[in-house]
């Protein structure tokens, strides 16, 4: 047969097949590399933070007020029950109650301390009256010699000299006797009267307590002071609250009733981010209960200092952003995600960023050109989830690849 065909077509023939070997090694990538090309788009930067759906305006259910006295000496207690967070409540309904053992065993060592302490006033008053007692004795005592020593002066002026003498000696001794009794008096009797008002002090005091911890204990079913829907509170580490944990004058809120047309959208900004967010920003905001609706908002308020971002190691700063419920049924607690619009442009020349190569020191591409492969760098200025922002460097329409190619040419090597 291969004799039949003309020699001319033969080499015809042949030349083909060289030529397409030719091609595959010389010219691969052109044909093995996909391309993307350059264009004009709406392009528009964003940073994501997740958050939480709060309340600006609420109602806050805290510990009993008496539980921040001082004097009450109990700083934390145990809640023991408490309703569902989302339940519906009405003023006067059961919200929590707070675990009472401790009110109990406070109150049963102040009732011990005033026993003791009105044990300590009656004997202290018995004393008193003891004490007094041979007080005025004495006294009584001084006053009897004075008047025996008057008298004995009054007799003996019709005596000697030195009988005279000694009578007013003795007299002058009654007068600074019954003076130095009529101190003593005084003195027994101020000494009595601190130390009863000392024990009555401390009795009072006690007395006080008793009433704070009665009264503390009276409270311990916490109701709530209006009508609408129960949220739970955080603790000092953000957790929030649930039965079992600790609560007092350093963590008071149990409970909190939020205004629900007051929502809000609060999510944590990692630091490297914050610089690039400011109050006025559109936000796209996606609630895990409505996957399929995007709400808009707006940056409201940026704190000024940072906290730690938990399981992390860097700090974020809290974002207040406005939320537009749409009508939706949204609820405090639910879970955000939101895309802070930080530049938005109309018509910019992007590429998707698979395509761009390099770091934040170098972007380059490879450029499909005439056949041949380019390696060009490019001027990017900003980037997204899916773009990149080309400023200088290429033209709308040119051709580069998706994936690096193993061979190229340096457009650098080129232009030296």
């Amino acid at each position: 047969m291969l004799n039949k065909i003309p020699k001319k077509y033969l080499i015809a023939t042949a030349l083909i097949f060289l030529f397409a070997i030719l091609l595959l090694i010389f010219w691969p990538s052109s044909l093995s590399h996909e391309t993307v090309g350059a264009q004009i788009a709406p392009f528009t930067m964003e940073v994501a933070a997740e958050g939480e759906v709060q309340a600006l305006e609420f109602e806050s259910i805290n510990i009993p007020e008496v539980l921040g006295r001082r004097d009450v000496g109990i700083w934390r207690m145990k809640i023991s029950n408490l309703v569902s967070e989302g339940t519906q409540v009405k003023k006067g309904d059961f919200v929590a109650s707070l675990d009472p053992s401790e009110v109990e065993e406070r109150l049963v060592r102040i009732m011990e301390k005033i026993e003791e302490q009105n044990n300590s006033l009656e004997s202290a008053i018995l004393d008193s009256t003891i004490q007094l007692m041979q007080k005025r004795e004495d006294l009584t005592n001084a006053k009897d010699n004075l008047e025996e020593s008057l008298i004995r002066v009054e007799q003996s002026q019709y005596e000697s000299k030195a009988t005279q003498r000694q009578a007013n000696i003795a007299l002058e001794k009654a007068q600074l006797d019954i003076n130095a009794n009529q101190r003593n008096y005084d003195k027994e009797v101020l000494r009595q009267k601190i130390r009863i008002n000392r024990i009555k002090k401390h009795l009072n005091k006690d007395v006080e307590v008793k009433n704070l911890l009665e009264e503390l204990k009276s409270q311990l079913r916490i109701t709530s002071p209006s009508n609408g829907m129960v949220v739970y509170g955080r603790d000092y580490r953000g957790r929030k609250i649930k039965v079992d944990d600790d609560v007092g004058p350093w963590s008071p809120v149990i409970v909190t009733i939020p205004d629900l047309s007051s929502l809000y959208s609060e999510a944590i900004v990692k630091e490297i981010d914050i610089a690039k967010i400011n109050v006025g920003q559109p936000v796209k905001i996606t609630i895990d209960a409505f996957p399929d609706v995007i709400f808009d908002g707006r940056i409201k308020r940026i704190a000024n200092i940072g906290q730690p971002i938990t399981g992390t190691s860097m700090n974020g700063f809290k974002v207040v952003i406005e939320l537009d419920s749409q009508g939706k049924k949204i609820l405090p607690g639910m879970t955000t995600t939101n895309k802070i619009t930080i530049a938005s442009y109309t018509d910019d020349l992007v590429l998707p960023r698979e395509a761009v190569f390099g770091n934040d020191t170098a972007y380059y591409v490879y450029k499909l050109e005439s056949g041949s492969i380019y390696k060009d760098e490019v001027e990017v200025d900003g980037e997204n989830e899916t773009h990149m922002r080309i400023v200088n460097g290429l033209k709308t329409g040119d051709k580069v690849l998706l994936t690096q190619p193993e061979e190229y040419i340096d457009e650098r090597d080129v232009n030296k």
